[in-house]
């Protein structure tokens, strides 16, 4: 009966939901750096009418493009008339979004289904109830109340000790559509708590180290892509006197802030200020708060790419030579698992230039050396609708990749 009051609640929210009937994503590939200019003049010609999953900031990268019925044609012919073969590379993205929210009627063990996406509310139940039942290794920690209220919690995991431990800082779902995100990030807690005892690797990160494991760091967002907009990506905060609400909660950081979006209606819009969203200032507080935090990654997608800082600029900090060999170790041994293929390097050499982020705030601020930004599966050919059978190989892999980060935190 409670499966079937779930699924029926997910599927009122689906049907109140934005439609993107029709929608398709089109991907177009820079090859030189005259193509990257003329895709950026593109992009600002019809940015207003489409949605960039992936714009054009480095050569070689694809553009992903999330395009409506109406406009379709428009913007092929005016990516063609320059030159561009355009390719469409999903084909129906409301299926595809439909296709996450599906629940099969299987039992498991635990009661929980990790190989299905969660709302939020499900995602909180499941944080109380984990904790509850693993005391000895798990509480919950608050960090901050959102703009509308919800609390951005974590999961404090690590074996009791009377000396106060370094800390393992891992956070998912800073941008909401990015779904895997969370759901990995809830998969790697389970195999963390029980995996101490069995395995030395898992038993001894827990013995020296407490992981703080933020599932959802923008609730607002993530519920707002529930029952709202699959594709919203920001917080859902009020911009007064202007058109368009929310911010981009990985752009709003106290660390080289103000060179990233200023139009409130883009995706990647910085704020009015450093710090504006409540949540980024209460978790950013929260971490200047604890001691010796020693590693520091933010989970995203999609792209498989290990990224380490600087965002801001093309320069590489001091400590870059070990953070690219560490980022090098982790997604060899993550690639081992399943033969995913991962990028790494700085942010901006990668990708492209992004300011105020998380990763350079956390290594420039905090001081904190291992601090890393990761895409997660894939590269594109669901890109934010990742189905759900991805879900627990995502989160495996990544565990191996976590791993070898944390040892080299030790020290």
């Amino acid at each position: 009966m409670f499966r079937f009051l779930v699924l029926a609640s997910i599927l009122a929210a689906a049907f109140a939901a934005r439609s993107y009937n029709g929608y398709q994503v089109l991907r177009v590939i820079p090859r030189s750096g005259s193509d990257l200019t003329e895709l950026s003049v593109i992009e600002e010609k019809i940015r207003e009418v489409v949605d960039f999953w992936k714009p054009p900031r480095s050569i070689d990268h694809p553009v992903d493009i999330m395009v409506s019925p109406s406009y379709r044609d428009f913007v092929i012919r005016t990516i063609e008339g320059r030159g561009f073969e355009v390719q469409t590379f999903i084909e129906d993205v409301q299926k595809l979004a439909l296709d996450q929210r599906k629940r099969a009627p299987v039992s498991v063990s635990d009661g929980f289904d990790y190989e299905v996406y969660h709302t939020l509310d499900e995602i909180n139940d499941w944080i109380d109830t984990f904790a509850a039942s693993n005391p000895s290794l798990v509480s919950v920690e608050k960090l901050a109340t959102s703009y509308e209220g919800r609390s951005v919690r974590a999961l404090k995991v690590g074996a009791p000790r009377i000396i106060t431990k370094p800390i393992v800082w891992l956070e998912g779902g800073i941008h909401a559509r990015e779904w895997v995100s969370p759901a990995a990030m809830m998969y790697m807690t389970k195999m963390l708590v029980d995996n101490y005892g069995s395995d030395s690797d898992v038993t001894s990160m827990l013995d020296n180290f407490d992981f703080y494991m933020i599932i959802n760091y923008n609730p607002d967002g993530y519920e707002y892509t529930w029952t709202g907009d699959r594709m919203w990506r920001k917080t859902r905060s009020n911009n007064v006197g202007r058109l368009c609400d929310g911010v981009d909660p990985n752009r709003n950081w106290d660390f080289q802030w103000g060179n990233a979006g200023t139009n409130p209606c883009a995706d990647d819009y910085q704020g009015p200020n450093a710090h504006s969203e409540i949540e980024v200032l209460q978790v950013t507080n929260y971490i200047l708060g604890l001691n010796d935090v020693r590693v520091f990654v933010d989970f995203h997608a999609y792209s498989q790419m290990w990224l380490t800082p600087w965002g801001y600029t093309y320069r590489l900090p001091s400590d870059y030579t070990e953070q690219y060999n560490v980022a090098r170790d982790a997604v060899n041994a993550l690639s081992a698992v399943y033969g995913t293929s991962y990028e790494y390097g700085s942010i901006a050499n990668t990708i492209y230039p992004a300011s105020g982020s998380s990763v350079d705030w956390a290594y420039g601020v905090a001081g904190i050396k291992y601090s890393y930004a990761v895409e997660l599966r894939d590269t594109g050919t669901y890109g934010f609708l990742l189905p759900t059978d991805q879900i627990v190989p995502t989160a495996i892999e990544t565990f191996e990749a976590v791993k070898v980060i944390v040892k080299a935190a030790i020290y």
